[in-house]
Formats: C-alpha cells, sequence, structure tokens
C-alpha cells in the first residue's frame, strides 16, 4: 500500500513497512509475552505493542546512538517538537515494558537516568558465545614475534587507523599484526588482511587462536562481540573505554582499556604483551575464566527464557541474578 504513495522517503517507507509486520504479527498471535531483540521494532508497533506483556533486549538506547552520530553516519533529529515527542514516546515504551535487558551496564544507566525506567525492571543480560566453539588456545608459547588481532567490519569506525599508528611505532620485528576487515586498507608491511572470513566459522576460530592477543582500539562501539569471541579463545584484550567494552575486559586483569584515539597508550600495552610471555598467558587466561563466567550463551538463554516465564506467569517477585553485576534484581 505505502508504495503507492508518491515521493515517500525511503526511511518512512521502511518505517511503514516495519510498523506493518509489527502490528500484523501481534494479530496472528496469541502469545502471552512478547519478546523484542531490539527497541526498534517495539517502538515501530505503537499501541498494539503496550497492550501485551513485552521484554525488550537492546545494546544500545536511542540517545547513546545520537551521542555516536557522527561515527556511525547517523543524523539525529534537530530539537524541536518532532525530537521532544519521539523521546516521549521511548519513555513510555520503555517505561511500560515488564523487563528491559540492556547488553551492558552502559546502556542499563541510560535506561535508568536518561529515561527514568525503574532499576527493578533492568537486568543487564550481554549476548553470550558458544563456549564449545570458540575455545581456548591450547599453546602460550612465546613465538617469534607476537601475533595482534584486530576483527572489524568498520575498520575506521573501531580506530583501525590508532591501530596503524601504533603498530608503526612499535620496534620492527616484534609484532605482526592480523586484520580482519570488509574495508579497504592500505598495503602495511607486517599487516595481513583477510576479507573472506565469516562470522563464527571454523578459519576464522582458527584465526584467533592462532594469535597472542586481540585488539579493538574503537572510537564508537555500542558491546563488541569480537571482544567476548576474543576472551573465549583465551586471548588478552586490549580495548577502548567505549560503550559495553568496560563488561567485557577487566582493565590489568584480562587486559587494558584505553582512551580511543590514544595511539601512544595502545602502543605502551602491545609492547608490554610482546615482551613478556608470562603477562600475555595470565591475562588470556583470566579472560577466558571471564567467558566462561558472564558471556556463556547457553547461560544466557536460559536466563532470558526464564525471565520471559517469569513475566508471562506475572511472577515479579521472582528474583534472578544479574549476569553481570551480580546484583539482586527484580
Amino acid at each position: 500500500m505505502w508504495e503507492r504513495v508518491p515521493f515517500l522517503p525511503s526511511a518512512w517507507l521502511g518505517a511503514l513497512r516495519g510498523r506493518a509486520q509489527v502490528r500484523q504479527a501481534l494479530m496472528r498471535s496469541a502469545c502471552d509475552v512478547v519478546f523484542f531483540n531490539t527497541q526498534v521494532p517495539a517502538a515501530l508497533g505503537g499501541t498494539p505493542v503496550r497492550r501485551r506483556l513485552y521484554v525488550i533486549s537492546t545494546d544500545i538506547t536511542p540517545i547513546q546512538y545520537d551521542g555516536m552520530a557522527l561515527h556511525y553516519n547517523h543524523h539525529p533529529d534537530r530539537p524541536g517538537p518532532l525530537k521532544w515527542y519521539k523521546h516521549r514516546a521511548n519513555v513510555r515504551l520503555l517505561r511500560s515494558a515488564a523487563r528491559l535487558l540492556p547488553w551492558s551496564t552502559w546502556t542499563g544507566h541510560s535506561l535508568a537516568v536518561d529515561y527514568g525506567v525503574c532499576a527493578e525492571h533492568i537486568h543487564v543480560t550481554p549476548p553470550g558465545v558458544d563456549l564449545e566453539c570458540w575455545a581456548a588456545k591450547a599453546d602460550y608459547s612465546r613465538a617469534a614475534c607476537m601475533r595482534v588481532l584486530f576483527v572489524g567490519g568498520d575498520f575506521y569506525r573501531k580506530g583501525g587507523e590508532t591501530l596503524l599508528r601504533a603498530f608503526k611505532a612499535l620496534p620492527s620485528g616484534t609484532v605482526e599484526l592480523h586484520v580482519v576487515t570488509r574495508s579497504q586498507i592500505p598495503a602495511v608491511e607486517g599487516v595481513r588482511l583477510y576479507q573472506n572470513m565469516s562470522p563464527n566459522s571454523e578459519a576464522l576460530i582458527a584465526l584467533y587462536q592462532s594469535c597472542d592477543c586481540f585488539v579493538l582500539p574503537t572510537e564508537a562501539e555500542a558491546f563488541g562481540i569480537a571482544a567476548v569471541e576474543a576472551g573465549a579463545t583465551g586471548l588478552p584484550v586490549v580495548a577502548t573505554l567505549v560503550g559495553g567494552l568496560a563488561d567485557i575486559v577487566a582493565d590489568g586483569e584480562s587486559g587494558f582499556l584505553i582512551q580511543p584515539g590514544d595511539a601512544a597508550a595502545l602502543a605502551q600495552r602491545l609492547r608490554l604483551l610482546a615482551d613478556d610471555a608470562g603477562l600475555r598467558e595470565r591475562m588470556g587466561r583470566a579472560a577466558r575464566a571471564r567467558a566462561m563466567q558472564r558471556f556463556d550463551a547457553r547461560v544466557i538463554a536460559d536466563q532470558i527464557v526464564r525471565i520471559l516465564f517469569d513475566v508471562a506467569a506475572g511472577q515479579e517477585q521472582a528474583v534472578s541474578t544479574n549476569a553481570v553485576t551480580g546484583r539482586q534484581v527484580l
């Protein structure tokens, strides 16, 4: 129907299609509770959504996304009635949810502070990985030079230029860099580029396991699942203090956290790891233990199912343990 409307912007057309799809799905379903794996379809659904019990999982709030707009080629609404209306609609949607499952404490904080969501309805629930597939590397022995891995579709948003500056500052022959990305990057001696890797493929997992540390100096990131995968394979992680990465990396224990754009700090942390195989092994084993404790996909799936059943049964007093913070929440 909407395709027949002349000169309708593509963004509006996509939103209207999504709205129709969500509403049709709700009308056809007799479910007791609806689970949205992102906030957008719940917002598109409008009033029919709020007539049901619903749970929303999200990696980022609209306010946080606007704050990262420059890095995601996103154009926030200008101040005015439209921006005010969208915010009020999001406030109503998020406050009315039976549960909100933010991927990180960073997003959970925004839900509470920016949207006034009751803290008891916020349960930090990150995505996990299959720890059997993403197994720990078997060998921590010192190689001739340290193999550093970077994985990120958008090389430049994820701090690729910072990484190259840091790499060039390291003594020649101490580090080799392996880059998995869709982006085109300049040829640099000592850098190997991979552009045909599939997510969760045996080849990608084997590459993780063959490396000695993982780096993600991203400029903007809601979560950073590649850092979870690195921890699962037993790699120390050097990442920026952005978004949900603070939940993934324990600074000084399973890796290092630095500020975005700080190539000198990144080079210094990489030099520490390159010079100390024992440190790499200790941090790598701590990263694997952290992944097992916090990011086991099977455990997290069970937690989500339990929450959905509690909501459907109206067990508002059912207590479960927060997967990241360890706090007791409703």
